[in-house]
């Protein structure tokens, strides 16, 4: 019992009720990608929207696995609402945003506009 006890003095503290899951944006020559870490955040309470300003906005809930009747010792997971706003370049299509949400990953491919993208010349052999 004195085990328990000592334990309970390492409580730190509850989570956030907000967090910012982490972010990578990445590009290749069609489109940039935005991959975001959002593990235990049900589908239906993820919504990603792109602004006329240029604003790509993800927001969500992750919402505890344990309730009512547990009582934590050590809470380090983040539970809550987030939202990231990610400025988006101007060289985009907003009509071809495409996300998918798989294994706790959220990625979102946001293509380029053709005249965007570099144009390889070829050389003339004269």
């Amino acid at each position: 019992m004195m085990e328990l006890h000592w334990a309970r003095r390492l409580f730190l503290s509850a989570a956030s009720t907000h967090w910012e899951p982490a972010v990578d944006f990445c590009e290749d020559e069609e489109a940039y990608h935005v991959i975001m870490e959002i593990a235990g955040v049900n589908e239906r309470d993820l919504e990603v929207t792109y602004q006329p300003d240029g604003v790509l906005v993800v927001r969500g809930v992750r919402r505890p696995l344990l309730c009512g009747g547990v009582s934590c010792l050590l809470l380090e997971i983040a539970y809550g609402a987030f939202e990231r706003r990610i400025s988006l370049p101007p060289d985009i299509n907003p009509d071809g945003i495409e996300a998918s949400y798989k294994a706790g990953m959220l990625h979102i491919r946001i293509p380029k506009i053709p005249s965007a993208r570099p144009l390889r010349i070829n050389l003339e052999n004269r």
